[in-house]
């Protein structure tokens, strides 16, 4: 992952969409199929990015309950976005 790119977890758009929690994995679910790993999102494994991940639950980014997380970059984010607001 590009360690200098903005990104955004689930959490911090439901969070800031003043949305109930996984509104923001409901819309990317339903986005997924339009989304390119690595360009819109990064996915991290339980498995293979641990250390990652509870980086990320330390600083609160991502809710306590989250296995694998998935971040949003610039574009995802966007989409995200444009897809809750239409």
């Amino acid at each position: 992952m590009a360690k200098t790119e903005k990104t955004w977890s689930l959490m911090e758009i439901d969070q800031a969409q003043g949305a109930k929690k996984g509104t923001a994995f409901l819309a990317f679910k339903q986005l997924k199929d339009s989304f390119d790993e690595g360009r819109d999102f990064y996915y991290l494994s339980s498995s293979q990015d641990s250390r990652e991940i509870e980086q990320l639950r330390s600083a609160g980014r991502i809710y306590e309950t989250t296995v694998n997380a998935i971040l949003l970059t610039e574009g995802g984010y966007q989409s995200i976005l444009d897809y809750l607001e239409g």
